[in-house]
């Protein structure tokens, strides 16, 4: 039985400031820069850009300052490092996975790319590393605030959805930033893969209450799409529905184990 209620000044800040901060930065990093050159090479882009992907993780803590200033519990749930390590492996073999699956069911419904591609596995451990504060770090103000906060009220696959979609929708304005992956791209497809991704990091917290182990499969899954391993873009729809239909599985059929809220 659901018996707490949202914390809906905590939801409110982290939802405003979150959103003001990343899209005033990452809309007008699309409005200055005009070119194709890379983040990094210009300190006002990557400035830009960094303020965009950090603010979910430090409103997160100005949302727990400016409400109920339970540091000690998310802090716990940050630092939760141990957990099953077979969670770790799962989140290693899923990733790696879904990608050789998109891969193989591509070759067969238009051609073969395997000859085309040339995955550098060596670089997956550095390119984690970069991407937890290039992304993995989201994971405090998504999984770690906003989740919990609507599971107690709205039944767990809700929640997780609600998360999923507002965490889509987050990412526009790189849709048109020159110079990013996802610039002209699918938002549609994103958004679909956004969604199921979602399903499964909200179900890695909910079976080990621990932010870190999102972190670490959201930096890991952001470092395999930079090795090589990937299909064409007209390929986007095939992972995007791989990762949906996983994670709604996991969802739904787990159900019962995915209490945050207790205790």
């Amino acid at each position: 039985m659901i018996t707490k209620t949202i914390n809906r000044t905590k939801v409110k800040i982290f939802l405003s400031l979150t959103f003001a901060a990343t899209w005033v930065s990452w809309w007008l990093l699309s409005v200055i820069k005009q070119d194709d050159t890379q983040i990094f090479s210009n300190p006002i882009y990557f400035l830009l850009f960094l303020i965009g992907g950090i603010a979910p993780t430090i409103v997160a803590y100005l949302a727990i300052n400016y409400s109920d200033k339970d540091f000690r519990k998310f802090n716990k749930s940050v630092l939760q490092i141990k957990v099953n390590v077979w969670f770790y492996v799962l989140s290693i073999f899923l990733i790696i996975g879904v990608r050789y699956l998109a891969i193989s069911i591509y070759g067969v419904l238009y051609n073969p790319i395997w000859s085309d591609l040339s995955p550098q596995f060596i670089l997956l451990i550095p390119l984690t590393l970069i991407m937890i504060p290039l992304g993995g770090l989201e994971e405090l103000g998504w999984r770690g605030l906003l989740l919990p906060e609507l599971a107690k009220k709205l039944n767990f696959p809700i929640s997780a959805l609600i998360v999923g979609v507002i965490w889509a929708v987050w990412h526009l304005p790189l849709f048109f930033i020159q110079g990013l992956s996802q610039y002209e791209s699918g938002f549609l497809a994103f958004s679909i893969q956004t969604i199921g991704l979602g399903f499964v990091l909200a179900w890695l917290y909910g079976r080990t209450k621990s932010v870190f182990i999102c972190v670490f499969f959201h930096a890991f899954q952001n470092a395999s799409s930079s090795i090589g391993l990937s299909c064409p873009d007209d390929g986007g729809y095939l992972n995007a529905t791989i990762w949906l239909i996983i994670g709604t599985g996991l969802i739904i059929f787990d159900r019962k184990n995915l209490n945050i809220n207790d205790g």
